[in-house]
């Protein structure tokens, strides 16, 4: 079944998509109560698959290979669901708030092995060239304080982050987009990554990060520049931990 296809059936099963209190919403043919179900469903198939391959090659699995995974796991997608996902992948986020460029043109685009570096310990992958050459440099003036907390993301990783911020958000998708970019709009498909302080926890992922040493030391300094400062005009929080590597909008 082609794309202009899963489209439609989409559009024929999503739910009322909420954008944000006071906000437009989409009219839709079935309850909120089924589409809250079919995400929570499409999401836990998106955890067997992560659990199955594990989290490193999760982070840069593509669309396709997830689907067959996810057949030999027991949960094979339904073609309402690819359709939802296409519906998110290839729909205008200006709608719910969300205004980045998009980064990733196609939902079944491949990440190639040989742009990949695997930086140790951490989980995650870098993209060869600028990304890993600025990450080399801040980790050596940091040293051993500073840790990876977020790299490259191919789309089936954004999906999976974006819905699960849809359904801790109960399907707002204008509060899900301020913190999580949908997939196919991410920059972290492109180079973009996250730092944080060791032993810092969740305070990796929250404002206090620019209180750190570790932040004030690389931003002070010029080693670093945040992506989504505050006032940013994707309509995202305001994260310091997001390191910008490729090129963007912002004047920042």
């Amino acid at each position: 079944m082609d794309r202009r296809s899963f489209l439609s059936l989409a559009v024929a099963c999503s739910s009322t998509l909420v954008l944000g209190a006071n906000q437009e919403v989409i009219p839709s043919a079935v309850t909120t109560k089924n589409s809250s179900l079919m995400v929570k469903n499409l999401l836990d198939k998106l955890n067997t698959v992560q659990n199955h391959v594990g989290y490193v090659r999760f982070n840069t699995m593509s669309f396709d290979e997830m689907l067959k995974t996810a057949v030999h796991c027991n949960k094979p997608l339904t073609p309402y669901e690819v359709g939802y996902v296409e519906t998110i992948f290839y729909g205008d986020p200006r709608r719910y708030g969300f205004y980045g460029e998009r980064t990733v043109p196609r939902l079944t685009a491949i990440t190639s092995e040989k742009d990949l570096v695997y930086i140790k310990k951490s989980g995650h992958f870098l993209l060869r060239g600028a990304a890993t050459e600025k990450y080399a440099t801040i980790k050596k003036l940091i040293g051993n304080e500073l840790i990876l907390t977020s790299g490259v993301r191919a789309p089936v990783k954004q999906l999976h982050l974006f819905l699960k911020k849809i359904v801790s958000e109960g399907g707002d998708l204008r509060l899900a987009s301020t913190s999580i970019a949908p997939p196919g709009f991410t920059f972290h498909s492109v180079g973009d990554f996250d730092i944080g302080k060791v032993g810092y926890g969740y305070g990796n992922f929250s404002t206090k990060f620019q209180e750190t040493d570790v932040f004030k030391k690389l931003y002070d300094g010029g080693y670093i520049t945040i992506r989504y400062t505050k006032g940013n005009p994707y309509g995202v929080r305001y994260e310091p931990w997001h390191i910008k590597v490729t090129g963007g909008n912002e004047t920042a």
